[in-house]
């Protein structure tokens, strides 16, 4: 490519950035940078100038990768886009979380290929090798940290946590053996090669090479690396400094029991903390100051993943929340702790609701969304989230706002079907649906509080109380408890030719009748492609569903540990039933690679079926242990 054009292309690419919407509240200003200087480290405090800097903020792994690294779903394994990490900077924007982690830098396995051919989504494809439209992804991510006044930390690797690439990778490209990635000559010098292009890349969205972004808070060596020699972490520290002397370096070995040693290269040091890590998940106020000992009030201490996950034992839904204020006080009033990252947090999605990710090791956790839902009840993400906000203020002196209006959704397009999604706004619990048969209105409440955080990967809404073979259009509005923002745009004329029962299984409220022996499921959603809520049951077990008109179509979405079909019957009168003959596409989910649910695996099989006339009455039946997780009925 030429000169001029690769100027062109970059002015083009600076324009569109700069057309992005604004958020409510910008840190930004557009006549001065969010940020004035390095953040700097003296003696065991960071300082942003002379001012003492300490944060409290948030793991987003899907900032800058696919999320689905769980379930490597082809479908998912796709970065995110410019609008989906905007909207991630907005809710941190919101919670005032100051530091984002980006958590690894995924390297291709020597045999990984893309389904359609060239480069694979990882950033890193092998040694020396790098993925240009990855590194664009990350361009984004700096360039709005510096816009919505958002600090970075860029892990470069995984020890653990690896299985999307990372130190066992780098070794099987030299044909060598995990243990062999912190002593091999070679794959040391294909590490540094990692940390060369980075340091030294230019970022194709604001200009400016990342060792000079001011955005970045620290290089970390990679994902919770406990194995690396203290040697090895001399020896990258000092490679990194020299590259770039702007920057901080974090520590990675996260586990108690292995000693700090302070380095001169290196400026931050690190514990993740979870219920089931001891003795530190259970005494934390032992061993965290036994640990800064070892500092000698040299170095800041953070703690870069807590999750306050409830198992039960250590944490309930009854102590959950004062236990996890009694952790962020405790953080704000000890010297020498910087601060702490919450694991972890996710962001809508560009077709509508969020991302999702179940945390493997426990039943019912998933990533958190902001600003929390009732579908996440069970890890009080409301209380949670509303708590952390709360102390991402208090941890700078700053009076805790109100959380801001919400912006404008923007409503999808569909038609025929009035089944749709919209993508949501950052800090909205809830969504006002409209309907009117003129564009102009007047607008009819069809929906007072919608939700995007109850469905996963389907539609969101759909209207049951449209007329078929009328003309409409839509509208959507997002609410929080700081007021309704303005409608987003229409969508129509839309032609109304049939109607959708859809269930996503979330009670039993849409269903006509069932067994007494069905019961609801949403624990380890890990092994169900990420849907949340399932009918279970077994031979014997049946739910029906009666429709207002006549059904043309059924489609089911089941999951079996051993497949045993569902058998799907129709009548016209509630009384005569008769089997349909069903259609199926059967595919074999893999095993989440570790936790409670790791070595299980479960059986997706869709079906759909036509039924004959006049059918209004549709009896799902179980012939074994099965999971229903979805029902769409489309009607006349």
């Amino acid at each position: 490519m030429s000169i001029a054009m690769t100027v062109i292309l970059g002015a083009l690419l600076l324009l569109a950035f700069a057309a992005l919407p604004n958020a409510a509240e910008p840190a930004s200003r557009d006549d001065a940078p969010p940020f004035e200087n390095f953040i700097t480290r003296k003696g065991d405090k960071l300082y942003d100038g002379d001012r003492e800097f300490r944060f409290v903020g948030a793991n987003m792994p899907g900032l800058s990768l696919p999320y689905d690294f769980t379930l490597r779903l082809p479908e998912r394994m796709c970065l995110p886009t410019p609008w989906e990490q905007e909207d991630a900077f907005k809710t941190l924007h919101q919670m005032n979380c100051g530091v984002v982690r980006l958590w690894n830098l995924p390297i291709r396995a020597p045999d990984e290929t893309a389904p359609e051919g060239g480069m694979t989504w990882h950033p890193v494809q092998g040694p020396g090798r790098f993925n240009e439209a990855s590194f664009k992804a990350l361009d984004h991510v700096l360039a709005l940290a510096n816009r919505y006044g958002v600090r970075v930390m860029f892990s470069f690797c995984a020890e653990a946590g690896d299985y999307l690439g990372g130190n066992a990778t780098y070794a099987a490209h030299r044909g060598k053996k995990r243990e062999q990635f912190y002593t091999d000559p070679q794959i040391k010098d294909d590490y540094k090669a990692t940390l060369k292009f980075c340091i030294e890349r230019i970022n194709t969205v604001t200009g400016v090479p990342y060792r000079e972004d001011k955005a970045l808070l620290a290089w970390q060596f990679g994902n919770e690396m406990d194995r690396a020699p203290v040697a090895w972490l001399a020896e990258m520290a000092a490679c990194i400094k020299s590259l770039d002397p702007n920057h901080l370096v974090a520590e990675t070995r996260h586990r108690y029991g292995l000693k700090f040693v302070v380095d001169p290269n290196i400026d931050l040091y690190n514990r993740h903390y979870y219920p089931n890590y001891q003795p530190d998940g259970t005494d934390w106020k032992r061993t965290y100051p036994e640990e800064m000992a070892a500092l000698k009030g040299e170095r800041p201490f953070f703690v870069g993943e807590f999750g306050p996950y409830i198992d039960g034992k250590v944490y309930t839904p009854e102590n959950v929340i004062p236990k996890t204020r009694e952790y962020l006080e405790w953080i704000r009033a000890t010297e020498g702790v910087a601060g702490v990252m919450l694991w972890s947090m996710y962001f809508h999605h560009r077709n509508g609701g969020f991302y999702w990710h179940q945390i493997f090791t426990y039943p019912s956790v998933w990533s958190y969304h902001w600003p929390g839902f009732p579908s996440a009840e069970a890890q009080k993400e409301r209380e949670l989230l509303a708590l952390w906000r709360e102390e991402a203020f208090k941890i700078r002196n700053l009076p805790v706002p109100p959380v801001p209006v919400p912006e404008s959704p923007e409503l999808l397009p569909f038609d025929g079907v009035p089944m749709f999604s919209w993508r949501g706004s950052a800090g909205a619990d809830a969504y006002v649906i409209e309907r009117a048969e003129a564009e102009d209105g007047p607008w009819e409440t069809i929906a007072a509080h919608a939700s995007d955080a109850d469905t996963a990967y389907r539609p969101l809404f759909s209207d049951r109380t449209a007329c078929v073979g009328r003309r409409c259009y839509y509208r959507v509005s997002a609410k929080n408890g700081s007021g309704v923002s303005k409608p987003s745009n229409v969508v129509g004329p839309v032609a109304i030719e049939r109607l959708c029962l859809a269930d996503e299984l979330r009670d039993f409220s849409l269903a006509h009748s069932r067994s007494e022996t069905l019961v609801l499921n949403n624990a380890f959603n890990a092994l169900y492609a990420e849907y949340l809520f399932r009918a279970k049951g077994a031979a014997g077990d049946w739910l029906c569903y009666r429709t207002p008109g006549a059904v043309e179509t059924v489609n089911l979405t089941a999951f079996f540990t051993q497949v045993a079909d569902l058998t799907v019957e129709t009548s016209a009168d509630g009384v005569a039933f008769s089997p349909l003959a069903l259609e199926r596409t059967e595919r074999k989910l893999s095993s989440p690679p570790g936790g409670a649910a790791g070595g299980q695996r479960r059986t997706q099989v869709d079906y759909r079926a036509a039924p004959p006339a006049h059918a209004r009455w549709v009896k799902i039946r179980w012939n074994g242990p099965a999971e229903l997780d979805y029902v769409a009925l489309y009607y006349r």
